[in-house]
């Protein structure tokens, strides 16, 4: 059974299977998609439908899932189109992929137009991608490309691409991107690392970084690495800078903030970039825009089957 509510203002579309035992349900707001199952007996059949022998009602079954749900708002749909369109709203959300940014900073820079304009890095850093992912040819790619141009060559010939623990990940890395002599901010390579939340910036040299050296209202959280030599072998220092309105999120830093070159250190940045990536959906910023493109979704299925 499929339930729409009237009110474009507040769309809430649910869908409800009735077991002889259990009830599962999907409810879906702007806030999100929550799904509830509940012991079939909680549902409390108005007394006229118990007399007369029919099963539950619109009202008894919505208002088992939450008394605060608008009852007197939803109306059942049988159009077998809504089965379909429920099933696209739920694809065009679902997480394909996640881009990230990643910036080299050779020593002594400072300024963001310093940094995006690097066209040579060091080996270390060359090295240090090698633990973010494989460096791929963009041209024919058929996997997850994160906005890049896989066709014509116009976001560079090259970048790097990993797959961790089932998440593809591509990301942008500034010194892959297009460089444009002409163009002394290099627009081109921040629209793509600017529109990303999370970024990577390896930093050559002791310059500290501060949170104003890239400008940007999308980036949450900038991951700082280092290369340091410890016995004469590699090893990376990492901090992390995150806004104010991004929670906490793991894996922790381990004290002193240097990991040894190897495995490990792969595992724990990898699952930070994600981790990272997953906080940054409950800034107000970006829950504010998921919530209006969700809003504006369910809306339409509204305003086309209620």
């Amino acid at each position: 059974m499929n339930f729409l509510s009237r009110n474009p203002d507040e769309p809430v579309a649910i869908s409800v299977i009735l077991g002889d035992n259990e009830m599962h349900a999907m409810i879906r707001t702007k806030e999100g998609t929550f799904k509830k199952r509940e012991a079939r007996e909680v549902v409390d059949v108005a007394w006229w439908r118990r007399l007369l022998g029919l099963p539950p009602g619109k009202n008894d079954i919505i208002s088992a899932l939450n008394e605060n749900l608008p009852v007197g708002d939803m109306r059942q749909v049988t159009d077998a189109g809504l089965q379909d369109q429920l099933l696209s709203y739920h694809e065009k959300q679902n997480i394909k992929g996640f881009k990230f940014g990643v910036m080299y900073a050779a020593p002594e820079q400072t300024k963001e137009d310093e940094m995006f304009s690097n066209v040579e890095a060091s080996p270390e850093f060359e090295e240090f991608l090698g633990y973010l992912g494989d460096k791929v040819v963009l041209d024919g790619w058929d996997k997850f490309r994160g906005g890049l141009d896989v066709m014509s060559g116009s976001t560079g010939t090259h970048s790097v691409f990993t797959e961790f623990n089932n998440n593809p990940i591509m990301y942008h890395v500034s010194t892959m991107l297009p460089f444009n002599e002409a163009d002394k901010q290099q627009l081109e390579r921040k629209r793509h690392i600017g529109n990303d939340q999370v970024v990577v910036l390896y930093q050559d040299g002791d310059t500290t970084y501060r949170p104003t050296t890239v400008s940007s209202r999308q980036i949450h959280v900038v991951v700082l690495v280092k290369s340091i030599m410890v016995d004469d072998e590699r090893h990376y220092r990492v901090a992390v800078v995150r806004r104010e309105e991004v929670r906490a999120f793991g894996p922790p830093i381990p004290e002193g903030g240097t990991f040894k070159a190897g495995d490990e250190f792969r595992t724990w940045i990898l699952t930070k970039l994600l981790n990272a990536e997953q906080a940054c959906y409950e800034a107000d910023v970006i829950r504010t825009k998921l919530q209006r493109t969700r809003k504006m979704m369910l809306a339409d299925l509204i305003s086309n089957y209620a």
